[in-house]
Parts: C-alpha cells; sequence; structure tokens
C-alpha cells in the first residue's frame, strides 16, 4: 500500500486529534482522522486555483520514474526491480530498494524526491 498527500494529512490530523482529547472508538478516531485530512485535500485545490499559486500536479503517480529527477544510478537500480512509473515506487518497500544494492544516500534521494510531491515509499 503507498502512502499519499491524503496519508500524511490523515497522519497530521490524527496526531491533533489524540492531543485534544482520549478516543475510546479507534475507528470513529479514524474516520475524523481522513474527513479532516479530505477537506485540508479539498482546501489545498482550492487555494492552488488562486493566480498567484503554483500549479497542481495532475496525476504524478502515472508519470515516468524520470520525472522524479533521480540520478540515473538510482534509476538504473529501481528499473532492475521494474518500477518504470512513480506509482511502482510508492508500491515499493524500503527493503527491496535496500535489496538492489542502494544505500543510505540512495534512500535518502528517493525519499526527498517521492516527498517533493507528496509520496512515499510504501510501509
Amino acid at each position: 500500500m503507498s502512502s499519499t498527500q491524503l496519508d500524511l494529512y490523515a497522519a497530521a490530523a490524527l496526531q491533533g486529534l489524540l492531543v485534544d482529547r482520549e478516543w475510546d472508538d479507534a475507528e470513529e478516531l479514524a474516520r475524523e482522522s481522513f474527513r479532516i485530512a479530505r477537506a485540508m485535500m479539498a482546501e489545498r485545490l482550492r487555494q492552488s486555483e488562486l493566480p498567484d499559486s503554483g500549479l497542481m500536479e495532475s496525476d504524478i503517480l502515472a508519470e515516468p520514474l524520470e520525472v522524479l529527477d533521480l540520478p540515473l544510478r538510482i534509476n538504473k537500480k529501481l528499473r532492475g526491480l521494474g518500477i518504470e512509473r512513480v506509482r511502482d515506487l510508492t508500491l515499493t518497500t524500503e527493503k527491496q530498494v535496500r535489496n538492489t544494492g542502494l544505500g543510505d544516500e540512495s534512500l535518502a534521494e528517493i525519499r526527498g524526491a517521492l516527498h517533493r510531491h507528496g509520496l512515499a515509499l510504501a510501509a
């Protein structure tokens, strides 16, 4: 399962909700976290429509790996795993990336490139 921007917003909302009070129902807590996250995403979209804000990326997940501007050596190793698109990378775990021989510095570059687009490696 990939981590998306919605997941990141939900995690932030969850942290805030946990500080606010104790929750007896974990499902209710999860629903409220994602309700807040969806509201945050909707507002983010409205803000991106303002004239002075940058354009939102339409569907970065469908884009080829090269849009992440990773070094060629990293792209080659990832392609060796069958990763062709950004979506493929978000479905890949850190362990799978490490198994290609890439180290901490390369993983940091990958995480940073995904983070810039509100994405992350799979858990």
